[in-house]
This record gives C-alpha cells, sequence and structure tokens, in this order.
C-alpha cells in the first residue's frame, strides 16, 4: 500500500503568472560574434587559399569547431567570429558543385591538404598586430600573402 505524504498546511495552488519577466535578472551573453570589418576587408585583397587567384575573392567562414585551437561551433547557421576566415575565391567558396559550404567542411579541407585554422589563425594575429602597430595596408598584405604563399606551397609538397 503506497503512503502519500501531504505537506503540514496542504498543498499550495501554483502562483500565476501575472507579470512580465525582470529583464534586469536576465542573463547576459557573455560574449557574442566577435566582428572585425577591417580584417575582412584585408583577407578580400589576398589571393585564394587554394588556386592563388585574385579575381573575386571572399572571407570564407570556417564553421566547423577545434579544441586544438581553442574554435567553438557557433550553431547551426550561426557565423563563426570573424577571425576564423580565410581567403578564398567565390568560385571555391560558394558557386561550385564541390564549394566550401556545399560539402563536409573538415572533409574538403582535408583533400586540399591545407589546415584552415591554423592559417586563419595566423593571418587574424599578423592582421590584429600589424594593424595595432599602424602599419601601412601594403606592408600588412604583403605579410599576409606570405603566409598564404607558404599554405599552398607546403599543401603541394613543394
Amino acid at each position: 500500500m503506497a503512503v502519500r505524504i501531504v505537506p503540514e498546511g496542504g498543498w499550495q495552488a501554483p502562483g500565476l503568472k501575472t507579470a512580465r519577466p525582470d529583464r534586469k535578472r536576465k542573463l547576459v551573453r557573455e560574449r557574442g560574434r566577435q566582428e572585425d570589418a577591417a580584417h575582412l576587408t584585408l583577407i578580400r585583397k589576398l589571393p585564394c587559399l587554394i588556386t592563388g587567384e585574385r579575381e573575386r575573392v571572399e572571407a570564407a567562414h570556417i564553421r566547423y569547431s577545434s579544441a586544438l585551437y581553442g574554435k567553438a561551433n557557433p550553431g547551426t547557421g550561426a557565423k563563426p567570429d570573424d577571425r576564423w576566415t580565410v581567403p578564398l575565391c567565390a568560385r571555391l567558396h560558394t558557386e561550385a558543385a564541390d564549394a566550401q559550404h556545399r560539402s563536409g567542411e573538415e572533409w574538403w579541407w582535408e583533400e586540399r591538404g591545407i589546415n584552415p585554422l591554423l592559417v586563419a589563425q595566423r593571418l587574424h594575429d599578423l592582421s590584429a598586430g600589424l594593424r595595432a602597430a599602424a602599419q601601412p595596408e601594403d606592408i600588412i598584405l604583403a605579410a599576409m600573402t606570405a603566409i598564404i604563399e607558404r599554405a599552398r606551397r607546403e599543401a603541394r609538397h613543394d
């Protein structure tokens, strides 16, 4: 036989919500998406990381996560921070049937022999550092282009 437990004074009726929640109590997100428009402008002026083309280059955000690089996945459909971008020609970024965002992204990069997270990290660190030191754009672009060229050489195993 089950024993029924009743609190002293009986059960109270549940309270009814009559007011809107107090916005002051709402938790604020620790950080939102980190945007860096100046960095994206520089990325678009670099050669494509895969082909070396300089026409119609776009800032391609790397969406997959990696604990090694401290990159969390922002969630489905959300863009990652702008620091996680590399230059890709429009064809390879979005237009071609086998474009970066049309298949498994990690696999796509593995097939090309390039670690985009390492390249993106190097590009952003250099970009941020040289911009903070007030270096001219041509100096920044030359240094960033060297990173792209090195990654392309290493992918070809030259």
